[in-house]
């Protein structure tokens, strides 16, 4: 769920710089190993990006469809995953996903939930995609005051808040220190 004209912005060119700059970032295994998931485990990585968090799933034997809303950024996770089997790439957004129901036993976005411009239209889209008793983990790094790119500490607790108020059960908020920073999930 972003606005057209960002997912406009990202050319393939500028995919290539940023992907040169988040190669695999920690933040991804904090999100990709509190998931945990095994051989069995159909995954959704919503705002995936080049598509490290989706290779690092399927290592561990999981099948993997990776979403983003840019088509640069779909193609050059298509190109880097090539011949990765169980990991495919489409291009949609948290607000219409092109998944059938109850379809993952896992779901996660990684630094990109701070971007979706309706953020209960994108939670109850992914209620629809997980099978019951499915998992859903938010990544964001966490902000010390508005603005940017993460979550403050009220904005994930709000965010609990309204994952309880779609039906999600056992919604809370954990804090991995990532470096000199901190990733909430």
């Amino acid at each position: 769920l972003m606005a057209q004209d960002d997912v406009e912005r990202w050319t393939r060119w500028r995919v290539l710089l940023y992907s040169l700059f988040s190669r695999n970032p920690r933040s991804n295994g904090v999100v990709v190993d509190s998931a945990a998931p095994t051989r069995g485990d159909v995954v959704v990585d919503v705002g995936c990006g080049v598509g490290a968090a989706v290779r690092r799933a399927v290592a561990a034997g999981a099948e993997v469809t990776g979403v983003d809303p840019s088509p640069a950024m779909v193609d050059v996770a298509r190109r880097r995953s090539a011949g990765v089997d169980r990991a495919r790439f489409v291009v949609g957004d948290a607000g219409d996903l092109p998944l059938p129901d109850d379809s993952a036993s896992i779901a996660w976005s990684i630094a990109s939930f701070h971007h979706w411009p309706d953020r209960a239209a994108g939670l109850r889209e992914l209620a629809r995609v997980l099978r019951p008793g499915g998992r859903l983990l938010l990544g964001e790094r966490r902000l010390r005051r508005d603005g940017g790119h993460g979550l403050t500490e009220r904005d994930a607790d709000d965010t609990v808040a309204l994952l309880g108020s779609l039906g999600y059960a056992d919604a809370a908020v954990t804090s991995h220190r990532i470096g000199l920073s901190t990733m909430l999930v």
